[in-house]
């Protein structure tokens, strides 16, 4: 069965993920393979000596910081419900390609190369140049080029035939790139899902802490049910 895949149930599916760390002490940043309804974690260190934190619960609605916590002393439970080192959701969601691209930089050559730092481009993606102020404007603005030999900040131009293109005249400022083509609105940054756990999860240094994550097949809001 493929990760993710789960326990279906009712035409949904059921996935839970365990893994253990041990903790450095301070707040640890959980990376799961899909968004987390649950998350439990028990301190294995803690269970050995009697002490504090020794497990806790979080749920997907708790406020950012919450988590419930279970401790012991020598002789009873007590619990605790913690509003700031528990657990805070920091996943980020899926994105898109940027698609307009600020420029700042084109050289008078054969072909031009623009400057656009970290772009992100691949050689074939192509788009349209506009917004160039200086002389350098007259020859790139309003093209359509496709770019070749990129670097993290720079790439070149050529036409859609293949041919590089010659840059003419002086940049002043300004420009833009826009995406044209079959990268547009193609989602190319996955969501990350990823929790925070805060010290009074993590415990101290040292501590060995077990996990378990789980997604529902279901989880729903019933409200004020009185």
């Amino acid at each position: 069965m493929a990760l993710n895949d789960g326990l279906k149930t009712l035409d949904q599916v059921v996935n839970t993920y365990a893994g253990h760390f041990e903790s450095d002490g301070g707040a640890y940043n959980l990376q799961l393979p899909f968004e987390a309804d649950k998350i439990e974690w028990f301190n294995y260190t803690k269970y050995a000596t009697n002490s504090s934190n020794l497990q806790g619960v979080w749920f997907k609605d708790f406020p950012a910081g919450d988590a419930l916590i279970v401790a012991r002393g020598t002789t009873t439970l007590t619990s605790t419900l913690e509003t700031t080192n528990g657990v805070t959701d920091a996943s980020l969601p899926a994105g898109f390609v940027a698609q307009q691209l600020t420029i700042t930089n084109i050289t008078a050559a054969t072909p031009g190369v623009v400057t656009s730092a970290a772009h992100g481009l691949s050689n074939g993606d192509r788009g349209v140049i506009t917004q160039v102020v200086g002389s350098m404007g007259a020859s790139v603005n309003n093209m359509q080029f496709v770019i070749q030999n990129g670097t993290t900040n720079t790439f070149e131009l050529f036409l859609p035939n293949g041919d590089p293109y010659t840059t003419s005249g002086t940049y002043t400022s300004g420009g833009q790139f826009t995406f044209q083509g079959p990268r547009l609105n193609v989602e190319n940054l996955p969501a990350v899902y990823q929790y925070t756990l805060g010290s009074a999860v993590v415990g101290a240094d040292g501590d060995e802490i077990y996990f378990v994550a789980t997604k529902f097949n279901n989880y729903v809001d019933l409200g004020d049910i009185t």
